[in-house]
């Protein structure tokens, strides 16, 4: 964190570079907090699932999460650059190989996967939510078993 001389304002600073070298998947959270009458917004970017799962077990009614995105690179989204969608819903499970695979939906309906071609829910084992943006709202973050009818029929976005 490097703040410039009057820049952004006394008592913050601002970073001014962050350099990944992985294609993985990273986040970006948005909280609100309520500090009695004065609310103010926090922005966390977690590199991996597990360190997202654990900013969502922070949530209480004066922390609440206003959105999750997830940034996915040009080999999982099929397009040209990185892509940054609001995330819907975030499963972590086990192929035939017993290899983790995160699978994660999109706005969009897209679905990116951690292993190129694995979109199918269906196909894993051991499945544990990490995020779903229906239930993100409530006080109590809790790992249950993935259950979406339309899953296993979603395809990979080619941007």
């Amino acid at each position: 964190m490097v703040g410039l001389p009057g820049f952004p304002g006394p008592g913050s600073t601002a970073w001014r570079m962050v350099e990944r070298h992985s294609e993985d998947f990273w986040y970006h959270v948005r909280f609100r907090i309520c500090e009695g009458a004065r609310v103010r917004f926090k922005k966390l970017m977690p590199s991996d699932p597990s360190m997202l799962k654990h900013l969502l077990s922070q949530r209480s009614p004066e922390h609440k999460i206003e959105v999750v995105q997830v940034v996915t690179s040009p080999c999982m989204n099929g397009s040209s650059l990185e892509r940054m969608e609001k995330l819907i819903s975030a499963i972590v499970g086990y192929d035939r190989n017993g290899e983790c695979v995160l699978l994660h939906k999109v706005d969009s309906g897209a679905i990116y996967s951690s292993s190129p071609g694995m979109i199918d829910a269906g196909l894993l084992s051991n499945i544990r939510t990490i995020y779903n943006a229906m239930t993100a709202a409530g006080m109590h973050f809790h790992c249950t078993n993935y259950q979406t009818p339309n899953l296993s029929a979603a395809t990979t976005a080619a941007g």
